[in-house]
């Protein structure tokens, strides 16, 4: 049940932005190591010492917070994509550090938890999953399958859609490292073992979806 929402502060007043960075980051902290349901506005408002108040002249409702959350966790993921610099890297390059930066994020521990503490609340709530995914892995997916789009269309990569090209190099990033670390069978991901899985990924991909003499 969403909670009571104090009197909204006057319209045009400027909001902190070092303020909403601590808000951020309390809900980050609290949705990390609690189930969604259980986190409470005021749980956040509290930990990122401000006031409810303060809180809701930032945030409408829990969800809108969440979702500001999944998408700052995102622009993690598709960091490498932006750029004039990173635009103008060799495609292999750019795919590597799209698929180091995805792993980082979505083999996390916390992320990882995170993640599952929201199954209940989202099978209840097909608009509000809807809603998370577009910010999170929906962005991820539509920034990659921009880059092999891009690709196809100056000869470099041969594919039948960019999307499901997308859903198969992300497949060959994560392999079975999700699930096996899901059921608790492998520990943590290592950085060395991130950077490897990331970029035989992106080798099977290209030697998949290449164009003759353009590898």
């Amino acid at each position: 049940m969403r909670e009571d929402v104090p009197r909204r502060s006057r319209a045009g007043r400027p909001k902190d932005a070092t303020k909403r960075a601590a808000i951020l980051a309390a809900a980050r902290d609290l949705f990390r190591a609690q189930s969604y349901d259980s986190v409470t506005m005021g749980a956040v408002a509290a930990r990122a010492g401000v006031s409810k108040m303060t809180l809701y002249s930032h945030f409408a409702d829990k969800e809108t917070m969440f979702e500001t959350v999944v998408r700052a966790m995102s622009d993690e993921m598709i960091s490498a994509i932006a750029g004039p610099d990173r635009a103008a890297a060799p495609l292999r390059e750019r795919l590597n550090s799209v698929g180091i930066g995805f792993l980082r994020v979505v083999l996390d521990a916390s992320v990882r938890t995170m993640g599952l503490t929201l199954s209940a609340s989202l099978q209840t709530d097909q608009a509000l999953a809807r809603r998370f995914y577009q910010a999170g892995p929906g962005r991820t997916r539509s920034a990659l399958a921009t880059i092999i789009a891009e690709a196809m269309a100056c000869g470099e990569l041969a594919a039948d859609s960019p999307e499901w090209a997308a859903d198969d190099l992300i497949s060959l990033w994560e392999g079975g490292l999700p699930g096996q670390l899901a059921f608790g069978l492998i520990e943590q991901a290592t950085e060395d073992e991130i950077v490897r899985r990331a970029r035989r990924g992106t080798e099977v991909f290209l030697r998949a979806y290449s164009q003759p003499g353009k590898s």
